[in-house]
């Protein structure tokens, strides 16, 4: 009988000052892998420490979810940068993180850019290699989730460097099956999204848009804290997973 075990994992800590953004308090009661803003499209300071400090009362495993420079547009705009401002972004948003994980005495366990900063780094081979440049120059040792087909996840592979396939449950697909981004999350319906979550694990199949079933590898399904129902989303996933035997592990 075949045996499947799947990390959840969500992007939280996207709060900054007085705008809150999600509902971290709870979700991270339904993860055991979080992507935390680092500062650049969300999350500041002290929001960074909670979140860290959220993780550790939980035993959830923290990543970095580093992203543009752009508050305003969530990270969800393409922007035109060099390959060497991704490599210093990235070491940057890896440091600011790995400040508060230092303090609480905790580890970075893997890193997933955010936003649009995802298909610069995972599609262009000269932003990929600059951002594997910048894992390199901070920790080797940390997961880089992406997508398994992307060029990011060949090539990483092929710099020796860890990396875990991803998907993305609460998200549309076109026929193509790329991921559509939506500039303002809007309630996803958790029936559906649980469904799609249990295909892509036990059948390595997602449904698009227009009815299509495409080929899907993931070992990490990856789930939006800025939605909001999110935590309606992870709690109908999680009683699939049970009905449907699939173990939710961690790293």
């Amino acid at each position: 009988m075949e045996k499947y075990n799947v990390v959840i994992n969500a992007d939280m800590g996207e709060s900054f000052g007085r705008y809150k953004l999600g509902n971290d308090e709870e979700l991270i009661k339904y993860v055991t892998s979080a992507n935390v803003a680092c500062g650049f499209h969300a999350g500041d300071p002290t929001v960074m420490r909670e979140t860290v400090r959220l993780a550790k009362q939980y035993g959830v495993a923290v990543g970095a979810h580093p992203g543009f420079q752009d508050l305003r547009g969530f990270g969800r705009r393409m922007m035109d940068i060099t390959p060497e401002e991704v490599t210093d972004n990235i070491l940057y948003q890896l440091g600011a993180l790995g400040a508060f994980l230092k303090a609480e005495g905790m580890k970075m366990w893997h890193i997933s850019p955010h936003g649009m900063f995802n298909p610069l780094v995972a599609k262009n081979e000269k932003y990929a290699e600059a951002f594997i440049r910048g894992i390199q120059e901070y920790s080797p040792e940390l997961i880089i989730i992406i997508e398994s087909k992307s060029l990011l996840y060949k090539k990483a592979q092929l710099s020796r460097l860890k990396v875990a396939a991803v998907a993305f449950p609460d998200l549309k697909y076109d026929s193509e099956g790329n991921w559509m981004i939506e500039h303002a999350k809007r309630p996803a319906d958790p029936t559906e999204v649980a469904r799609q979550a249990v295909s892509i694990i036990k059948n390595h199949k997602l449904r698009t848009i227009d009815g299509k079933e495409l080929e899907a590898q993931a070992e990490v399904l990856c789930f939006h804290g800025d939605a909001p129902n999110s935590v309606e989303v992870l709690r109908r996933v999680r009683e699939e997973f049970g009905k449907e035997g699939i173990n939710i592990v961690s790293w």
